[in-house]
């Protein structure tokens, strides 16, 4: 009997989390860069998005770490357990964070670092949008550490069968 798809749940669920982290960690350096002005000759931060194909690695290395060790009584029993290189094996491609060059020109000639004719140049950054996806990434996570939890329940009650 082969159950490597109950393992695959515990892959599926670390990409989600790696997703969503990265997706956080973006979100949060673009509102923090959101009124960086910058001057004459400067060069301006621009918006960052993750593409939802791509992930690390942080989620994969911590499973692999405190994964459940199955040991099996007979060689017939659980084939493919021991096997945990076809479970982790497929390389994970590292997240891509696209960059928007976008920017923002503001006329405000009683700032320093205007320009001669009073504009500044600012990010093309709008933080209600950043901020509404800070909660879908939140929710995602917790959506995907819900399905963890899940799994393991499931993981722990099938070898009290």
């Amino acid at each position: 009997m082969r159950v490597p798809g109950i393992f695959s749940i515990f892959e599926n669920v670390a990409r989600g989390l790696t997703t969503e982290l990265t997706r956080l960690e973006t979100v949060s350096e673009n509102i923090s860069n959101a009124n960086m002005v910058a001057g004459v000759g400067e060069p301006i931060y621009h918006r960052k998005t993750v593409d939802p194909q791509a992930g690390k690695e942080p989620f994969q290395s911590l499973l692999r770490s405190k994964r459940l060790t199955l040991h099996r009584s007979d060689r017939g029993h659980l084939e493919g357990v021991n096997e945990r290189r076809k479970w982790y094996s497929k390389p994970w491609p590292e997240a891509k964070t696209i960059e928007h060059p976008n920017e923002r020109v503001v006329y405000d000639p009683t700032h320093p670092k205007a320009d001669a004719r009073g504009f500044i140049r600012m990010p093309d950054v709008n933080v209600v949008d950043e901020m509404m996806q800070m909660i879908t990434a939140t929710r995602s996570y917790e959506a995907n550490t819900a399905v963890l939890s899940a799994a393991k329940s499931l993981a722990r009650k099938t070898l009290d069968i």
